[in-house]
């Protein structure tokens, strides 16, 4: 990584750097304008821009994975007492709902970019 030149002047974001989630800031005087985290990692707009998106949609495919799999623990569970638990198969439809929703969004998620 790069190091940080002294001189350069940083303008914090309220945004995470999406390799390393460190915190954000644009170099003020940079043309063209360039983003900078605490470890280094630097970006311009269209990197910053596809970088963002690409850990918008792993983030989120993240939670369905870890929602479907809280479902599969809670069914399981269930399984396991006689009758079934019907707090864990409530709790199992509703984490197996929320992973479907989020599943929906990822079906909308649009890239953020500078050309149509």
């Amino acid at each position: 990584m790069a190091e940080m030149d002294e001189d350069q002047k940083e303008r914090p974001l309220r945004a995470t750097c999406p390799h390393c989630r460190g915190p954000l800031s644009v170099l003020a005087e940079s043309d063209p304008i360039e983003f900078t985290c605490l470890v280094g990692h630097r970006f311009s707009e269209i990197a910053l821009f596809r970088a963002h998106s690409e850990t918008q949609e792993r983030t989120l495919w993240s939670a369905v994975v870890v929602l479907e799999e809280a479902a599969v623990l809670a069914r399981e569970a269930a399984a396991r007492h006689n009758p079934p638990t019907p707090l864990l198969l409530r709790q199992a439809a509703d984490k197996q709902r929320q992973a479907d929703l989020i599943r929906g969004l990822l079906g909308e998620l649009v890239r953020i970019d500078l050309e149509e």
